[in-house]
């Protein structure tokens, strides 16, 4: 115990050992996530006739397993505007989450990204971009860049053209390289 307490303050002096951000999610959170994730992903395409008009927000979230320098997964909250008589596509997902590989949750991470893209007859192309930030489990703040490819589709839920689900996949670059694999989903 003797030794701890100076490894300890070295930590503190030398290498500004930072606290990660409480979770801002629940393990109820998460189950539900999966749960709208997997009823949303068998929802059937909208057809071409049936879009919306004008432009639609789905609100849902983005949920993705993480390999690299970190493990486990992360959930956030996405926000999607579809410009239907634009064909642009809009949004940002925030309060991102870090989840173990035991799948409780770990850390909410600083930082939001920005989606941008386009739609066309329903089908949705588009990226987000942003910068991250967290603690390492060594006590170490880090910050990454994060790009992430969005492709995915308008769906049919209680109505139609009132959902979107899609495949994420990409990378986050900086202290923390990660591989990101995963899913967008959204109702309005």
């Amino acid at each position: 115990m003797t030794r701890l307490i100076p490894a300890l303050a070295a930590c503190l002096i030398v290498a500004g050992c930072a606290s990660p951000a409480p979770p801002t999610i629940s393990n109820r959170d998460i189950n539900r996530a999966f749960a709208d994730a997997s009823r949303i992903s068998r929802l059937p395409e909208t057809l071409v006739g049936d879009l919306p008009f004008g432009s639609a927000t789905y609100n849902g979230q983005v949920g993705a397993d993480i390999s690299g320098d970190l493990q486990g997964s992360m959930l956030g909250d996405m926000s999607m505007v579809v410009g239907f008589n634009t064909n642009r596509v809009g949004g940002s997902i925030s309060n991102l989450n870090l989840i173990d590989q035991n799948g409780r949750p770990d850390q909410a991470l600083g930082g939001n990204l920005t989606i941008g893209g386009s739609e066309n007859q329903g089908a949705i192309g588009a990226g987000a971009t942003g910068t991250i930030t967290g603690v390492e489990s060594g006590g170490s703040a880090f910050s990454s860049d994060v790009i992430l490819n969005m492709q995915g589709s308008v769906r049919d839920d209680r109505g139609r053209g009132d959902a979107v689900f899609g495949t994420v996949n990409g990378a986050a670059v900086g202290n923390v390289n990660l591989g990101i694999d995963g899913v967008f989903f959204g109702n309005r």
